[in-house]
């Protein structure tokens, strides 16, 4: 789950998940990948476009070492990922591979995945890998990138942090250890937010024992942008799209709340490819 570099002109950070590509599996291997893949799976069969006998086409943006589009692989689904982070491509490859799945991985960001061929049924961008895309322009020329990408009819399902729940329930300091047979993992994490901005700015740092002896610290920080729910309805609808859907992460059949940290919306191009400012300057010129 990493996203891509700012096109603006602000001085930028070092792009996440480079070393941490290493250990990321480890930190979150008790995550249910398959169960949220069944999440967006019932999510596809409700809302994609169905094409006679035609396998349904998904690429994964953002798709960091390949759990979730590994899982739809198994699941029948024609997959493809891409990411920005080579630390992260180089392991959902080597995963894919272990696990004989067909699947082919990208090394792009969000906002260069308009190279990448072919259209899709669905778009997905897991985890909140949007909420990395913290300036306008970026976050507007992924989702052109998306449109560009996606089949008639196709669809866009991502989620992103709801800032009515962020604002309330961050935590300022946590502490994640894990471990296996060759390492053991520490990551201590510090978060600030920036209500302003609707951005929390969080620095990692990580410590990896080795069963060797060896110790190895290094840090990573990551800024996520928080939106709120009528936001992202009001940007979704200027940039063109229609929003089939949106829930709780993993609970379809409920509505939004002032709680749920993690929001997904299921969205679809407005027919003619028009967006929200230019049916009104269509207007306008009448």
């Amino acid at each position: 789950m990493s996203a891509g570099a700012p096109v603006t002109g602000k001085e930028q950070e070092p792009i996440p998940f480079g070393e941490y590509s290493a250990i990321y599996d480890l930190i979150y291997r008790d995550k249910d990948y398959a169960g949220e893949a069944g999440f967006v799976a019932a999510l596809i069969e409700q809302h994609a476009p169905r094409r006679n006998d035609a396998l349904i086409r998904v690429l994964d943006l953002a798709c960091g070492t390949g759990r979730h589009a590994m899982e739809l692989a198994v699941r029948g689904y024609v997959v493809e990922g891409s990411d920005i982070s080579s630390g992260m491509v180089a392991v959902a490859r080597s995963s894919a591979a272990e696990r004989g799945l067909d699947v082919r991985f990208h090394e792009c960001s969000f906002q260069t995945a308009d190279a990448i061929q072919g259209s899709f049924d669905v778009v997905l961008a897991m985890f909140a890998a949007l909420g990395y895309l913290t300036d306008f322009a970026d976050f507007e020329l992924t989702l052109k990138n998306v449109a560009k990408k996606m089949a008639p009819g196709g669809i866009f399902i991502f989620d992103v942090w709801n800032g009515t729940a962020v604002l309330p329930q961050y935590s300022p300091h946590k502490v994640r250890q894990e471990a296996d047979d060759k390492r053991k993992v520490e990551r201590v994490s510090r978060t600030t937010l920036d209500a302003v901005a609707q951005q929390a700015v969080v620095n990692f740092e990580f410590k990896v024992e080795y069963a060797d002896g060896a110790v190895k610290h290094f840090s990573e920080n990551h800024r996520v942008r928080f939106y709120f729910p009528q936001e992202m309805v009001d940007l979704l609808t200027a940039l063109g799209f229609e929003v089939l859907l949106r829930c709780p992460f993993l609970q379809p059949e409920k509505a939004v709340s002032s709680g749920d940290w993690n929001m997904t919306y299921v969205v679809r191009k407005m027919s003619g490819g028009s967006t929200a400012t230019d049916q009104g300057q269509q207007r306008s010129a009448v």
